[in-house]
């Protein structure tokens, strides 16, 4: 039996192919536990930490006794005990292989394709990389957008994105492919419009594919910009 757990775009697990239903979890604390234990996979999360992330408003009278019932049934939808672990104190989300996780089949591929670019071989980098965003299907945990416990785990994976972006984007040029390094670049300035790494490869990708006046007019907007926010000019 093979779980595949999505928590890039909807939260999703799925069994051996088929997706799990929400039903299946009985509650909804029960899925928020799963994605807590995640996006800390492999190491024991202390009850304390899962209490504050699970109830940050009212405490419940007895949080371990209802961790436990949590815990309970997050097995049994998952249909495998043995992937959420009982540690002194805590609880842990195996790593075991027999469950896949999205985030981190994207991250292992992101890296991959930048240790193929470093190493100078672009091709190698750019089927990397398109592997990895493939994967992506959206933000991580939007259903946790606003929850503390998530803020470093999104932050992670939202960077990791854009890096990957720049990445491909980057690998395209060195291929002399400008038009799918422009599309890239394009989307890495969409998530953020101050990063100077993903304006410049947007100015490059447009030069390369013959729209100098469009290369010129991106780096006047990129840099009026700023100046007008930061208060500052690009770096040379």
């Amino acid at each position: 039996m093979g779980i595949e757990i999505r928590l890039l775009g909807r939260f999703l697990a799925l069994r051996d192919g088929e997706e799990i239903p929400a039903s299946a979890f009985r509650q909804r604390l029960v899925r928020t536990l799963v994605r807590v234990l995640l996006s800390r996979r492999g190491e024991f999360v202390s009850r304390d930490v899962l209490t504050e992330a699970l109830w940050p408003r009212r405490v419940p009278a007895d949080p371990a006794a209802n961790l436990r019932v949590l815990v309970t049934l997050a097995r049994q939808a998952l249909g495998d005990p043995s992937l959420l672990m009982t540690g002194a104190g805590g609880y842990a989300f195996s790593e075991d292989h027999r469950c896949l996780v999205d985030a981190e089949m994207f991250l292992a591929r992101a890296a991959d394709a930048q240790e193929a670019l470093g190493a100078g071989d672009p091709r190698e980098a750019l089927r990397g990389f398109r592997s990895a965003l493939q994967i992506w299907r959206g933000e991580p945990l939007p259903e946790d957008a606003y929850e503390n416990w998530a803020h470093d785990y999104r932050r992670r994976l939202l960077g990791e994105h854009v890096q990957a972006l720049e990445g491909a984007a980057a690998a395209a040029l060195m291929v002399h492919m400008p038009g799918q390094a422009l599309a890239w670049a394009d989307e890495a300035v969409g998530h953020d419009g101050l990063r100077e790494s993903s304006q410049l490869l947007l100015v490059v990708a447009l030069a390369a594919s013959g729209d100098t006046a469009g290369a010129l007019a991106a780096y006047d907007a990129f840099r009026n910009r700023f100046v007008e926010e930061l208060g500052l000019d690009p770096s040379p």
